[in-house]
């Protein structure tokens, strides 16, 4: 089976259909060769289509490990790809927050640096920052020279002035990943069989609660981001989530429910209030079912009547509810880049060192020559590992390469 594989290879990024031999039986097979390195790791590599049994899966592995293949470990192939030049250590987050993205957010933002939009960004002022760097560096050999200045005073002041505003633009514009893991909540509140499992159905605009005219359908916390769209066109994410009916626990089973459903209420941004209830700024009042209305009900100024079955006054909930909200929606910018906490606090120990950096070199600004060059670049250096740790590391040696290559020292 291993020699068949090893043949896919002389016809890369074709689809083969196949068979693989297998304990005297012909299993069908789809074959997809990759040769490295044009390959997402940039090694040879062969992808295997199988019929989608798990026990067939479970022997074809096994067979395959026999023959000396071994299991991968976590994140092996894209460790394998950063090693190989693919791509930068921000796009292989930005693979693993795709993979475990839960929300619209979480997945624009995975995006963007799946695309390489930060590693881009920083690689760029690595490039900016290492130069300065190389030129500081460069007059240290020649600081007995008066006539040899390798980067002025003033010139070092603008090209960090220049770095710095970059970068704390970015920190003022991004915004934080633990802003998309906390989305704001909406809790629909209101007695058994009100209707919030048919409401918060409706609001999704799929089939996700189980709903039934029993009373008690709902037992457990179900939770959906909903995406609420704003006057201006923009799009923010909201959790949505339906709790148990409020009702007296006839068992403990029933006490620890509604305890549930009460501390969800108390975490919640918004409620949308499916009965009677006092009024409070977060709350939402709503009449359920008006597509049968109940003699026993009045009608009231301040109660939105709805029906999750005919559609009325679905799109007036949610302008209420992004009334309610405020600022507080997760915004799905379409090329706003979301920091996590290594980007930022990287980000921010940039800043920190060049701002250190300016402090010395600005009293200088306009004198001939540099003072303290070893202490100047030894303040950039600190700047240069922590901006350059975003996508990768970058070694003294890169640094010596760019004295030669960007000053020529015999002039």
């Amino acid at each position: 089976m291993v020699r068949q594989l090893g043949a896919v290879l002389d016809s890369p990024r074709r689809l083969t259909p196949t068979h693989i031999l297998f304990d005297s039986r012909k299993l069908p097979c789809l074959v997809l060769g990759f040769r490295g390195p044009a390959s997402y790791t940039g090694q040879d590599l062969v992808e295997l289509q199988l019929p989608g049994n798990p026990a067939l899966l479970d022997q074809v592995i096994h067979r395959l490990i026999q023959h000396g293949a071994r299991m991968a470990d976590a994140g092996e192939f894209t460790f394998t790809a950063y090693l190989a030049g693919k791509l930068d250590l921000t796009q292989a987050e930005g693979i693993a927050a795709t993979i475990h993205a839960t929300s619209q957010a979480q997945l624009q933002a995975a995006r963007l640096l799946r695309l390489g939009n930060l590693g881009t960004f920083s690689h760029q002022l690595v490039e900016a920052l290492a130069t300065a760097l190389a030129l500081v560096e460069a007059g240290i050999d020649f600081t007995d020279q008066d006539d040899v200045v390798a980067i002025t005073p003033a010139q070092l002041v603008e090209r960090l002035t220049d770095i710095n505003k970059q970068l704390k633009d970015l920190l003022a514009n991004a915004r934080s990943w633990g802003a998309l893991e906390a989305l704001p909540r909406v809790v629909l509140v209101g007695p058994p069989s009100v209707g919030k499992s048919t409401l918060f159905n409706a609001l999704l605009g799929k089939q996700r609660a189980v709903t039934h005219e029993q009373a008690g359908t709902t037992r457990d916390i179900l939770a959906e981001p909903m995406l609420l769209q704003r006057a201006d066109g923009s799009k923010v994410e909201v959790m949505l989530m339906d709790i148990a009916g409020l009702d007296d626990a006839r068992n403990a089973l029933d006490s620890d429910i509604q305890e549930a459903a009460r501390q969800t209420m108390d975490q919640a941004d918004v409620m949308i209030h499916l009965g009677k209830c006092e009024a409070a700024e977060h709350i939402i009042r709503v009449r359920p079912k008006m597509d049968q209305p109940s003699k026993h009900e009045s009608a009231h100024k301040d109660v939105l009547p709805i029906s999750a079955h005919t559609g009325m006054g679905l799109e007036q909930l949610k302008k209420q509810i992004l009334s309610k909200l405020g600022n507080r929606g997760v915004s799905i910018a379409a090329e706003k880049l979301a920091l996590q906490p290594r980007h930022e606090l990287a980000l921010k120990e940039t800043c920190t060192a060049i701002d250190d950096a300016l402090t010395r070199v600005l009293p200088q600004k306009n004198q001939h020559a540099l003072d303290d060059l070893e202490l100047i670049a030894g303040l950039l250096r600190d700047a240069l590992d922590h901006l350059a740790s975003l996508g990768g590391e970058m070694t003294p040696d890169d640094i010596i390469g760019r004295v030669f290559a960007t000053f020529c020292v015999g002039k």
